[in-house]
């Protein structure tokens, strides 16, 4: 307890000779960027092609909504449906048409998402 308290104080010193030794004044503060997990709801767009979705995999946080934007390019490939198997989600995903699906994870890990018949996949990989 003792050293938390004189380390405290030393802290506290040190800072106030700085300030005291400081002839010019401080510069106005800058305006700094908002953090995108403040800024509202995430946004990512996923291309789905014959060889998977692109980008794979992207991050969200836990209790911030995603938006994932697919948009299937070719019909090639099983990519005519998407399927989030943790949040009961089946969609249809018509030809170069986005389609919307908004998630909050509600815990860290993986919500993974794939084709209707689970050869195409990809995740959201939550912190």
């Amino acid at each position: 307890m003792y050293r938390i308290a004189t380390r405290t104080i030393l802290i506290l010193a040190l800072a106030a000779g700085v300030a005291a030794c400081s002839d010019e004044e401080a510069p106005a503060a800058q305006p700094t960027a908002t953090p995108a997990a403040a800024a509202g709801p995430q946004r990512a767009e996923i291309t789905v092609d014959a060889q998977g979705y692109h980008p794979d995999s992207v991050e969200g946080r836990v209790g911030q909504p995603i938006t994932l934007v697919f948009r299937r390019t070719t019909d090639e490939g099983c990519g005519q449906e998407l399927v989030v198997p943790s949040e009961n989600i089946r969609r249809d995903l018509p030809l170069n048409q986005p389609v919307e699906i908004t998630l909050t994870p509600g815990q860290a890990g993986r919500v993974a998402f794939t084709c209707g018949m689970n050869m195409l996949q990809g995740a959201v990989v939550v912190r």
